[in-house]
């Protein structure tokens, strides 16, 4: 069970810091502030998002590092070197693209700028700028070897999540003639797409699921797709429709619950709204018998 409170990121931002405090200690005999602060903040929740942060912010700390020397030989008053160094840096970051990198390069700049009395500018910049590389160096190795995240139990996670809402919200609809719970059901879906694209973006890197497993999360997003489209539509037909024997039959049974029907049509006496309204319904009651029935077979 997860515990809400300690996450696999708080622990690999404690591993990391242990790290980067260690690795700070061989190379500086003392503590780097740059080194453990990179370490920190580039800890990511995938591995894919940890090297893109972890590149841009390199390239941000470049940024940073050559601002800072720049400025600190710069003989202005501290305060007006160091927000001179800040305001350039933000402005290339922008220009770069690298936006998510601009807090770690200015950090570089204020730490070269406050600098050390006893050693040169150039030298201290480049000290720095090396720790703040190593630091995202080894925040990127944490989060690919360390309990690596597993997007395929974010997919199922939000699989049945959907699966469980997609029951519910079709039973309140045709027993109750509720359609509120569409909208929820809605983000379910989104919520389902965007863990499988981020998938997509892991398979790549990571390579530790078949083709065949892969395949299969496919066809279960198309059905989930199917099933929101269809009680969509369903929505927003006439509440006076009526249901075919066989159509309820099938829906309460899948759904486990009483809907309660006094009337029934027979297909080849009904009117044009029944038809489509039960062609539907058929389609609908085969998208959902598909989710629920392979729900419980994509275990994590």
């Amino acid at each position: 069970m997860k515990n809400p409170l300690i996450g696999m990121r708080t622990v690999k931002t404690a591993l990391v810091v242990i790290l980067a405090y260690a690795v700070s200690l061989l190379l500086n005999q003392e503590p780097s502030f740059a080194l453990i602060y990179a370490a920190v903040i580039c800890i990511e929740t995938s591995v894919v998002t940890s090297f893109n942060t972890g590149f841009n912010r390199v390239l941000g700390t470049v940024v940073g590092g050559v601002i800072g020397l720049i400025v600190s030989y710069i003989p202005l008053y501290g305060g007006f070197t160091m927000a001179l160094g800040i305001a350039i840096t933000i402005i290339f970051c922008n220009l770069l693209h690298i936006k998510k990198a601009t807090g770690i390069a200015i950090t570089l700049v204020i730490i070269i700028v406050t600098g050390s009395d006893s050693v040169a500018p150039g030298v201290y910049a480049m000290h720095r700028t090396l720790d703040t590389v190593i630091g995202i160096v080894l925040a990127t190795m944490v989060n690919l070897l360390v309990f690596p995240p597993d997007p395929m139990k974010r997919v199922r996670e939000s699989f049945h999540q959907f699966t469980h809402s997609a029951k519910q919200v079709v039973g309140d609809m045709m027993e109750f003639n509720l359609s509120e719970g569409l909208s929820d059901l809605g983000k379910r879906l989104d919520d389902l797409k965007e863990k499988f694209d981020n998938m997509n973006t892991e398979i790549p890197v990571l390579k530790r699921y078949e083709q065949e497993e892969y395949d299969y999360v496919v066809q279960m997003l198309e059905a989930s797709e199917r099933v929101y489209i269809y009680a969509e539509a369903i929505a927003l037909t006439d509440p006076d429709v009526k249901m075919t024997r066989d159509n309820h039959l099938k829906l309460t049974k899948l759904l486990a619950r009483d809907i309660q029907r006094t009337e029934f049509v027979d297909l080849e006496q009904s009117t044009r709204e029944d038809m489509i309204f039960n062609y539907t319904l058929a389609k609908l009651i085969s998208a959902l018998e598909k989710v629920l029935k392979e729900s419980p077979r994509f275990k994590e």
